[in-house]
């Protein structure tokens, strides 16, 4: 498994590759999410839930997942408002698209997430370059609620964001990178997927046979013990890319537009 380029599209990754957040910022969008499911999920006779029956049915939900393998980031918001719904034999207060809507976005614009200073630029300078730019990354939220915040919040449109929870996979199952080839027209072997895991950014993307490079440029903002030291290896597949930032694409030749 290698990187060898030319490549003809890239791929980000979202957390700490194009957003970043401080630790707090977990907490406040569990808060956000138990908030929005108050006001979507009502009893039989129209009354409010508690916070503690909300979560419980929320872990109740995670917990069936976890034995079926899966985890919520594959599941698509509406599908997990059913299941939450299910579970606390509720009702819904709002129609079910308008609820699976609302909790994909919730939490966007009441803790928005910060966004890399420096991706707006080497975005514009690659597509400037007709070298398309998409996004891939492990989710609940749908690809329309990132589109949205990032053209608000940044001024930054991508040509997809392709989300776990519309595609039903994670990284680093190759179907997510598949479907991103799919979606750009360009075979795996023609894309370079930028990333800041190693074992679902670069092993997920060698996996599908696309082109990889680690992202360091965001690790200093990862809470202490954020992720265990075994997923950044330092000695193995020496001709994996490794940049602290990310301009470092814009250098050299492996990246070229069309003829």
């Amino acid at each position: 498994m290698t990187s060898r380029g030319p490549f003809r599209a890239v791929s980000l990754d979202l957390w700490f590759t194009i957003l970043y957040y401080p630790l707090e910022s977990e907490i406040r969008w569990k808060e956000d999410r138990l908030r929005a499911l108050g006001e979507i999920l009502r009893t039989r006779s129209g009354e409010r839930f508690s916070a503690s029956d909300l979560e419980s049915a929320v872990n109740a939900v995670r917990g069936r997942l976890a034995a079926q393998g899966r985890d919520t980031v594959v599941v698509d918001p509406q599908a997990l408002v059913t299941a939450y719904a299910e579970s606390l034999d509720a009702t819904l207060s709002v129609p079910p698209d308008e609820a699976g809507r609302r909790l994909s976005s919730v939490g966007l614009s009441e803790h928005p997430p910060l966004v890399n200073p420096e991706v707006a630029a080497v975005v514009e300078s690659l597509e400037a370059r007709r070298i398309p730019v998409i996004a891939i990354t492990n989710t609940n939220r749908r690809e329309e609620s990132w589109q949205d915040f990032l053209g608000s919040r940044a001024n930054l449109h991508l040509r997809h964001i392709v989300t776990s929870c519309e595609v039903g996979s994670a990284k680093p199952d190759p179907e997510i990178f598949f479907e991103a080839s799919r979606r750009l027209g360009v075979p795996p072997a023609e894309i370079l997927h930028v990333g800041d895991r190693w074992e679902l950014d670069v092993d997920g993307a060698l996996r599908s046979g696309c082109g990889a490079a680690l992202y360091r440029g965001l690790w200093s903002f990862y809470p202490l013990d954020f992720y265990p030291r075994t997923d950044l290896p330092e000695t193995e597949y020496p001709d994996v890319l490794r940049i602290d930032r990310l301009d470092e694409l814009l250098r050299g030749d492996q990246l070229r537009g069309p003829d």
